[in-house]
């Protein structure tokens, strides 16, 4: 159960679960006293236009949907989660070394036969060997997450005692890779079952402690799993473990339990006790603590919406004036706004400017290798184009055109994932401008209406550019068919064959052309689509803020203290629910 906080022993409104049950098919929510709790929330955001809960809101009804608990991994660069899940599930699958190196999150559960997929923005899912999810995995061989993944998928056989556990590898907090520890952070509202894997050497930071208080927005279900531990004699171990428990019972209520581990041989105790701990007091509770789990999520839904309301009431509470006055403070100052935009615009500027230099430089690095590869081609299938001139002219332009496409198509898949680079990197500076601005926004808040005003900055997707339309036009004027019967072939076959070399040649360097526009045309579209999406969210947000603070008149504030009360009232039997 990993985490003894208030809520243990919750009542069950299912079935005990064992590992060897077929599947789990009762939908989460359709008995639950959770339900009531989900629409007021989604009641609530509607009627008072809180479109910013809309992410949250979209997690929660995503984990009621699922019929399986996942135990995350989280914690500090090299804190030793890959290893451990690796030694844990039997087999070396994960990337491992001495530098940071997981960049993408991955999932390993159940399947009847091994399987690994990569999960792409742009939707592709192809299924990969196993020993191959390294490389996009591994930091190395997909610097930033270059190839455009968001998540790997593993089944594995061996896992059948675990049915209905999904275990979770996220990248390593706190490295000098920034954009690795914001993947495991936006990742954080799909916990189920939280380990926080901290190193016995040194046991436990502030940092770890924030992000233990974080998971407790999203699950009870927490426990730290101390690293390592093979490093330390049995009395160093005793000693570190009572130190790490006494300061975690300084700042939660229910203290997280702690597992010791080791991959070393001689260790085998600590992954029995471990495992004991996910089968005896998960598994075998799968309903309750699955809800309880759910409960969690819920409940910070309808704490945010509480402080959208809370700031709402405040509003209303104003004299007209009073209003207006810290509203204007607080959203009024539109050169603010005009910094983020302008922020965001500077950088899709820059990246667009470059765009054409950086696909251009990429393919005419190939210009020479595919001026070989169909010229050797067309010296094997020049010989056979000998009835006419006509025939000649006609083979040839066929050849080259479906030759030409399917080599630049080629050439297109394979330096996709360097064409999209700066899209990527763009889209990580917008939302960390956006999320700078919320955070500025929420501190101003408080500060004008002494009410906290929590705001969390989602990922940034757009539709990324797929492979050009490749064609290849006419290469030569039809009017030269008139002379074939004047010409036999083997007087003008040699002046021909040299005309089509030249022509291969000139047509290579005129389609790389045309394919560097086509992926400019493409790139910049997508790259001045996040700038689009930015001046939405923050419009969304503003308007969002705007609207609340509006909506607090006097003649509805009645209605806000009734529904704060509601919330309230949801909260404490959520509470009761599950015991907690």
């Amino acid at each position: 159960m990993i985490s003894r906080t208030q809520d243990t022993d919750s009542g069950t409104n299912g079935t005990a679960h064992s590992p060897e049950s077929s599947q789990h098919t009762t939908p989460m929510l359709a008995s639950s006293p959770l339900r009531p709790a989900l629409d007021l929330a989604a009641d609530v955001a509607a009627r008072y236009g809180i479109a910013a809960l809309s992410g949250l809101l979209r997690s929660a009804r995503a984990s009621a949907a699922q019929d399986e608990i996942s135990v995350a991994v989280l914690g500090r660069f090299k804190a030793g989660k890959s290893s451990f899940l690796n030694h844990f599930i039997g087999r070396a699958i994960l990337p491992v070394g001495v530098v940071p190196v997981t960049a993408v999150v991955t999932e390993i559960r159940y399947g009847a036969r091994a399987e690994a997929r990569v999960h792409h923005h742009d939707g592709r899912d192809p299924e990969v060997p196993l020993e191959g999810i390294g490389a996009y995995i591994s930091e190395k061989e997909n610097p930033e997450n270059a190839k455009q993944v968001d998540l790997i998928t593993v089944e594995w056989p061996e896992l059948r005692r675990f049915r209905g556990l999904k275990f979770v590898d996220t990248p390593g907090l706190e490295s000098a890779l920034s954009h690795n520890t914001q993947t495991s952070l936006d990742w954080l509202p799909n916990v189920g079952l939280a380990l926080v894997a901290v190193s016995v050497d040194p046991p436990l930071s502030q940092r770890d402690i924030e992000l233990l208080k974080s998971l407790y927005h999203y699950t009870p279900k927490v426990g730290v799993l101390l690293t390592k531990a093979d490093l330390l004699s049995q009395a160093e171990l005793d000693e570190v473990v009572d130190y790490v428990r006494a300061q975690l019972a300084r700042n939660f209520p229910g203290t997280p339990q702690v597992f010791p581990y080791s991959t070393k041989p001689g260790f085998e105790r600590f992954r029995q006790a471990l495992e004991a701990e996910l089968v005896s007091g998960t598994l075998e509770r799968f309903a309750e603590e699955r809800e309880s789990i759910l409960s969690r999520k819920i409940d910070t839904l309808l704490g945010e919406c509480g402080d959208y309301l809370a700031l709402s009431l405040k509003s209303a509470e104003m004299l007209e004036s009073e209003r207006q006055a810290v509203k204007r403070q607080v959203i009024g100052e539109k050169e603010i706004v005009d910094e983020v935009e302008s922020a965001v615009r500077l950088v899709v500027q820059h990246a667009a400017a470059g765009t054409r230099s950086m696909v251009s430089r990429r393919l005419e690095a190939h210009q020479k290798a595919l001026e070989r590869t169909l010229l050797e081609a067309f010296e094997t299938e020049f010989p056979k184009w000998t009835e006419s001139l006509a025939t000649m002219l006609g083979s040839f332009e066929d050849w080259l055109a479906s030759a030409l496409c399917g080599e630049l198509t080629e050439l297109s898949i394979r330096e996709r994932t360097a064409f999209l680079a700066p899209l990527s990197k763009v889209q990580r500076q917008a939302f960390r401008a956006l999320q700078q601005f919320r955070d500025r926004l929420s501190d101003r808040i408080m500060l004008a209406f002494g009410v906290p005003l929590r705001t969390t900055e989602t990922e940034i997707h757009v539709v990324e550019p797929g492979t050009p339309d490749i064609r290849v036009r006419r290469v030569f004027d039809r009017s030269w068919e008139l002379l074939s019967p004047l010409l036999p072939v083997w007087l003008i076959k040699a002046a021909v064959h040299r005309h089509f070399a030249r022509t291969i040649s000139y047509l290579v360097y005129q389609n790389l052309s045309r394919l560097a526009t086509q992926w400019e045309e493409s790139i910049n579209g997508a790259l001045w689509g996040v700038e689009k999406e930015a001046r939405r969210r923050l419009d969304e947000l503003l308007a969002t803020i705007e609207q609340v603070v509006e909506s607090g008149s006097t003649e509805l504030a009645p209605q806000l203290r009734a529904d704060l009360e509601r919330l309230e009232e949801a909260r404490k039997s959520l509470a009761a629910a599950t015991g907690s």
